[in-house]
């Protein structure tokens, strides 16, 4: 069965999402997420500093209801994932969870403060992968094509949680 053009073009976007372009690395499996946190070099859009992870991570270790807290009837060794938290890290400071991308072009704006009104923008940033203003970003530019980043434009939106309408 021969291959339609549409359709030749989303296997093309699909291969661009898992190659070039360098996505899958954080948005992969069925939810197209890694649950992981990552630095990329975001700007605040506030004269606030958002630090990311570094704030909860701070935050979760002097919660008194956590797992080593006063209020907790766990034993110590029943708390692991506290005990062996990493708490000071440069890595914490400005990353932030991988979301899922299902239905990701039905929700704009994109990024954990709404820092881009588009997905041509967001791609654009992962393209260039400017410098981070704090922290350490884990981008690489990606020397994508104008053509390229409306492909992979064009795959996400297919992503939608349930079909078009015919």
């Amino acid at each position: 069965m021969p291959i339609l053009p549409s359709r030749q073009r989303n296997v093309g976007a699909s291969r661009l999402f898992i190659g070039q372009g360098n996505c899958a690395s954080c948005h992969n499996g069925p939810l197209f997420t890694d649950n992981a946190f990552h630095n990329l070099g975001l700007q605040s859009m506030s004269a606030d500093v958002d630090s990311g992870r570094r704030a909860a991570v701070e935050q979760l270790a002097s919660d008194p209801f956590n797992c080593l807290g006063p209020f907790s009837d766990a034993k110590p060794a029943q708390c692991a994932d506290l005990n062996f938290m990493e708490t000071t890290s440069p890595d914490l400071f400005g990353a932030f969870r991988s979301p899922s991308l299902r239905g990701v072009a039905q929700r704009p704006p994109y990024m954990h403060a709404g820092q881009f009104a588009t997905l041509h923008a967001v791609i654009d940033h992962y393209n260039n992968a400017p410098i981070a203003s704090f922290g350490r970003s884990e981008l690489k530019p990606l020397q994508l094509s104008d053509q390229q980043i409306a492909d992979i434009e064009s795959f996400l939106a297919t992503l939608n949680p349930s079909p078009p309408a015919p």
